[in-house]
């Protein structure tokens, strides 16, 4: 098994919008919320596959087949 490159992401501006969107989409990530989950509602909110692979931690080609999946309910 191939090892997974972690790419470098670039420094965001304090205090910037950028920064306010990384820091929610970590909120969103330790609050457990299934990674599927995220994927279509940050879909739905108008992002693209590279944008998201970069907020949540994963790669275009992982958002790319999670969208295929269907939204499982949530919350319960």
């Amino acid at each position: 098994m191939a090892a997974r490159r972690k790419t470098k992401t670039a420094e965001v501006e304090p205090g910037s919008l950028d920064e306010l969107i990384r820091l929610i989409a970590l909120d969103f990530r330790y609050r457990e919320i299934p990674q599927v989950v995220l994927v279509h509602d940050l879909t739905d909110a108008g992002f693209g596959p590279s944008r998201i692979a970069e907020l949540i931690g994963t790669t275009p080609n992982t958002v790319n087949q999670q969208k295929r999946r269907a939204r499982p309910k949530w919350p319960k």
